[in-house]
C-alpha cells in the first residue's frame, strides 16, 4: 500500500467511522474504492496509521475547519449553522459518498426530510445502504453514479456535500456548473476537500518542510506500524505512482478553489491544514498516545510548525471548508434613460457705468465708419496704387 492512499479521509466526529470518498469516471478508480470500501473500517484507516485519527490532529483539523470557532464539535456543525432555522431542509445531494459516513452523521442531526448519495465505486455504495439501513435512516437514497458525467435535476436540492471527493474529480467546470444550477435559490455548497498540489507533485519547499519536520521527531516516535520500522525517509509518491493506484486521485486538486470562486459565491474559504500532517503523520500515528505526555510534546510541535508556516504564507493549506452560495442570475441591465435638459439661460451681463456705454457706442460707430470706406471704389483703387507703387520700388530696388 502506498503512503498516500489514506489521505482521502477527513476528521469526522470521533465516535463516527473516518472514510475516505470517492468520484471518479475512470473504472479503475471505482474498483479500487470499491475494494477499500467494503469493509467498514479498512485498515489503511486505523488508528495506528491513518494521520487523522489521532484525537489532537483530529480536533486540531476541525478547529481550523470551522474558522478558529472552538464551539463546533465537527466541521458539519459548522456547516449546519448556514442553514440555521431551516432544518431538516427538503432534499440534501452527498456527491461521493464513499461508505456514507457523511449521510448517516447528517441523518442523526435531523439535516434533511430526504438525501441522495452518489459514489462510483459500486462497493462503496453497498457498504453505505447496509449501515444506513442497519441504523434505521431509510430516508437515504445511494447510488452508483459518476459526477463527471451525471447531471442533477435543477432547483432541486437546498445542499450539496463533497466530502473529501471532489479532488477526484476531473471535469471540475462541468460538475460544478451542473451542481450550481441544482441548487435552489439560496442554496449551498459544502466542501471539506483537500486542495493541495495535483497528483501530489508537491513544490520543492513543501517537500523541504516535510523532511525538515520529519528530522524533527524522534527516532522512538517514528515507529511505522504495522511492522515497527523506524520510518528514516518520507516516501513521497510520483504522479506516476499515484496514478497507478488511482488515476483520479487528486487529478485536479490544486484548481479546485479557483474554479468554485467562478461558480459559486464563497462565504467561507477556511485552512484546515494537512500541509505537513498529511504524509509526516501517515503510518506512524500510533506513536502519539495521550498516555505518553513525551509523544504529546512532540505533537504539539509539529502542530506548531504547520500551522505557523501556513499563518505567515510560507505554505499553503492543503485542505480547507469551503461554504459557498449558489449565485443568482444578475438582475438584467436597466434601460438607458436619456436625460433632456433645457438650454442653458444666457448669463446676464455684468452691469456697466455710462462712460463704458459711450465709449463702446463711440468704437461700435467708427467700425461702421470703416467698414463703409472700405467698400468704396476710391478706396480699392487707392490700396491697388500703393500696393503696385511698393512692388514697383522693391523692384528697382529703391525701396
Amino acid at each position: 500500500m502506498l503512503a498516500y492512499a489514506a489521505k482521502s479521509s477527513v476528521p469526522m466526529p470521533m465516535s463516527e467511522t473516518i472514510e475516505p470518498q470517492a468520484d471518479t469516471s475512470d473504472t479503475q478508480a471505482a474498483d479500487h474504492w470499491s475494494r477499500a470500501l467494503r469493509t467498514e473500517t479498512p485498515a489503511e484507516f486505523g488508528r495506528d496509521v491513518f494521520w487523522q485519527s489521532i484525537p489532537e490532529v483530529n480536533r486540531y483539523y476541525t478547529v481550523g475547519a470551522c474558522g478558529g470557532d472552538e464551539r463546533f464539535p465537527s466541521w458539519i456543525d459548522y456547516c449546519l449553522d448556514f442553514l440555521r432555522g431551516r432544518l431538516p431542509v427538503e432534499r440534501m445531494l452527498s456527491v461521493g459518498c464513499g461508505a456514507g459516513s457523511l449521510e448517516r452523521f447528517l441523518a442523526m442531526r435531523g439535516a434533511f426530510r430526504q438525501c441522495d448519495a452518489w459514489d462510483i465505486a459500486s462497493g462503496a455504495v453497498e457498504t453505505a445502504r447496509r449501515l444506513a439501513l442497519r441504523e434505521g435512516y431509510t430516508h437515504i437514497a445511494y447510488d452508483v453514479r459518476d459526477a463527471n458525467t451525471y447531471v442533477p435535476p435543477p432547483e432541486f436540492y437546498d445542499a450539496v456535500w463533497f466530502n473529501s471527493s471532489l479532488h477526484h474529480v476531473a471535469e471540475l467546470e462541468t460538475v460544478l456548473a451542473g451542481i450550481s444550477r441544482s441548487l435552489k435559490p439560496g442554496g449551498f455548497l459544502f466542501l471539506n476537500e483537500y486542495v493541495g498540489a495535483s497528483v501530489f507533485d508537491f513544490p520543492p519547499r513543501q517537500r523541504e518542510a516535510m523532511f525538515a519536520a520529519l528530522d524533527l521527531i524522534p527516532k522512538r516516535f517514528r515507529r511505522r506500524f504495522p511492522d515497527g520500522a523506524v520510518v528514516e525517509q518520507l516516501a513521497l509518491p510520483t504522479p506516476a505512482e499515484v496514478a497507478a493506484v488511482d488515476p483520479s486521485e487528486s487529478v485536479r486538486s490544486a484548481e479546485i478553489l479557483g474554479v468554485v470562486g467562478d461558480a459559486f459565491e464563497v462565504l467561507a474559504c477556511n485552512p484546515a491544514g494537512g500541509t505537513l500532517l498529511q504524509f509526516l503523520l501517515n503510518g506512524i500515528a500510533g506513536n502519539f498516545q495521550p498516555e505518553d505526555p513525551e509523544s504529546m510534546k512532540v505533537l504539539d510541535m509539529i502542530l506548531k510548525i504547520e500551522r505557523t508556516l501556513i499563518e505567515v504564507g510560507d505554505l499553503p493549506s492543503d485542505f480547507v471548508l469551503v461554504v459557498a452560495r449558489r449565485r443568482e442570475p444578475p438582475p438584467p441591465p436597466r434601460p438607458r434613460v436619456r436625460t433632456v435638459r433645457p438650454p442653458a439661460a444666457p448669463e446676464p451681463e455684468p452691469a456697466r457705468s455710462a462712460e463704458e456705454v459711450r465709449l463702446r457706442a463711440e468704437i461700435e460707430s467708427l467700425r461702421a465708419k470703416l467698414r463703409q470706406v472700405e467698400s468704396t471704389r476710391f478706396w480699392r483703387a487707392a490700396h491697388l496704387y500703393y500696393a503696385g507703387r511698393r512692388r514697383l520700388r522693391r523692384w528697382l530696388g529703391l525701396a
